[in-house]
């Protein structure tokens, strides 16, 4: 099977769609399939050449408002990569509306997939509605990353998948201090900062020392530097590509996302996630045994009093206990069975009725 995959971003970006795209890609290569992936990002930016899918980059002008005009004219430019394939796999609406929605009555041949990776904001703005909607009538396969997206969206989705980790890594030991760590984007949708504000509260009420290792980048960088206090040390690395250093620091890890949860489970070390608003709270609830496998922090005050009796010692065992079940449970989620859930349905008649 030809495989088109069409993604806004991609490598060196390091975002959770950029490394989904990649290692689906990869299982469907190592399932025998022909796979290509179309992005916007500088040609030359990463070697290509190493990856076991064939990438196509490029970059249009902004002009606003008629950007969208450049992206129709690179798909046209693609149009015979476009009209080999079997399946053009969109990944979220924006590729499919803004790059290639002129092109579909020229480019039939194809069974066209789109797999809606989350949120673009909360609320829910009625243009996104709007536009996921569309997206999701014009193509033939729908699929959500979570299935908290079928209530936010109430548009199609014919099949759930969360992902698996995007690196192998190996069970660690807990630092015997003190020392939390978090891998990812530093944005405020992550609800990483009221966390961090909770957790430097906790250490100046308990005096119990505290260190926080950040690995990422974000607008949220300048915020939390500025909360580093006496017993609550701060460390931030920036942008990483080999996370696995800090991790080996750490005797709790905070996630904020289901591939930062993937990836955490399998070292085997407690995780702590926040959810404080609605919006994160249907977005874990994705996982059902979610509560069995890490520590959920559903409200501020609930927060408050589960970070003070962690620094205490009082919740080890707990933890310990929910760790080990989250590394079961990671070791069965991988990439190869994701890949073949998205070939099964590339084949199955549309449901349009599914929600």
């Amino acid at each position: 099977m030809r495989i088109v995959h069409i993604t806004n971003h991609f490598l060196p970006s390091a975002g959770g769609v950029e490394w989904s795209v990649l290692r689906t890609a990869e299982a469907q290569v190592r399932a025998g399939h022909e796979v290509s992936v179309i992005s916007e990002t500088p040609v030359g930016a990463w070697q290509d050449d190493e990856l076991a899918c064939t990438v196509h980059r490029f970059q249009v002008p902004v002009v606003r408002p008629i950007t969208r005009l450049f992206y129709w004219r690179r798909m046209w430019g693609f149009r015979a990569l476009l009209r080999s394939a079997d399946v053009l796999h969109f990944h979220d609406y924006t590729v499919f509306v803004h790059w290639f929605l002129p092109l579909r009555p020229l480019i039939r041949g194809p069974r066209y997939a789109v797999t809606f990776h989350g949120f673009e904001r909360w609320p829910v703005q009625a243009h996104h509605q709007f536009f996921r909607s569309l997206t999701a009538w014009l193509c033939h396969v729908r699929f959500g990353v979570g299935s908290y997206l079928r209530a936010l969206y109430r548009h199609p989705i014919d099949a759930v998948y969360l992902g698996a980790p995007i690196r192998e890594f190996p069970a660690m030991p807990q630092n015997d201090k003190m020392v939390f760590v978090y891998t990812g984007r530093l944005e405020k949708d992550t609800l990483l900062l009221p966390l961090v504000q909770l957790l430097r509260d906790a250490a100046m009420q308990t005096r119990i020392p505290v260190r926080l290792e950040l690995a990422g980048s974000g607008s949220l960088r300048t915020e939390l530097q500025e909360l580093e206090h006496e017993g609550f040390e701060m460390l931030l690395h920036g942008q990483i590509e080999d996370t696995l250093p800090v991790l080996r620091n750490a005797r709790y890890l905070v996630a904020t996302g289901f591939l930062s949860l993937f990836e955490a489970f399998q070292t085997g070390i407690p995780v702590i996630v926040p959810a404080f608003n609605s919006m994160k709270q249907q977005y874990f609830a994705s996982i059902e045994q979610l509560d069995t496998l890490a520590t959920v922090l559903r409200s501020e005050q609930e927060a408050e009093e589960v970070l003070q009796g962690i620094l205490k010692g009082a919740l080890q065992s707990a933890l310990q206990e929910k760790a080990e079940r989250a590394r079961a449970f990671v070791s069965e989620h991988t990439w190869d069975d994701i890949s073949r859930i998205l070939i099964q349905w590339y084949s199955t008649p549309r449901k349009h009725s599914s929600t």
